[in-house]
């Protein structure tokens, strides 16, 4: 019985610990609070820097890739980042419309849809899903997580209505007439 009352006060604290933890007020971000945010939350990262030394790029349990980048980093204000820039990508394949991406940014409004021609790299083009966190007087820790869930929750709904996908499958589009 001692043990098993010693086991649960541990993770009673270790719980407490977490919690507290979320409380944290950060009103800027460095490489390694990204990296504590995006693990925290369980999700595995794939590599750092990649969109500027402050930033992220991670994979949910799931498999969706993401990143997140610190944005307005070393001002004269702050030694870290001002913002938090989250975003999911998807390879453009021809198959998405301008009107479908500016739905998404009525039907989701906690997200910004975009679309870019060149994309990242230069040369391919992206439709992205965005959400953009700014640390003017802070965020806590939690809060900035929650952001984040949104944003992973988000995106896979609004690429399938972009491609017209999943639960947006347009049937006409996938039966035909002629058998």
């Amino acid at each position: 019985m001692r043990r098993i009352l010693t086991t649960l006060a541990i993770l009673s604290v270790a719980a407490l610990c977490a919690h507290a933890d979320d409380n944290r007020l950060l009103t800027s971000v460095k490489l390694a609070d990204l990296r504590s945010l995006v693990t925290e939350e369980g999700h595995t990262i794939i590599s750092t820097g990649d969109d500027g030394a402050v930033s992220v790029r991670a994979r949910t349990a799931e498999g969706l890739i993401f990143n997140v980048i610190g944005t307005a980093c070393e001002t004269e204000y702050a030694d870290g980042c001002l913002g938090i820039n989250m975003q999911v990508r998807y390879d453009a394949d021809g198959e998405e419309t301008l009107e479908r991406i500016n739905d998404v940014n009525l039907m989701w409004p906690a997200t910004t849809a975009w679309y870019s021609a060149a994309g990242f790299d230069g040369k391919t083009p992206t439709v992205g899903i965005t959400r953009y966190v700014i640390l003017d007087r802070g965020a806590t820790a939690g809060n900035i997580k929650e952001n984040l869930l949104n944003l992973l929750s988000i995106a896979p709904q609004a690429a399938d209505y972009i491609w017209q996908a999943g639960t947006y499958l347009d049937d006409d589009d996938y039966w035909y007439d002629d058998w």
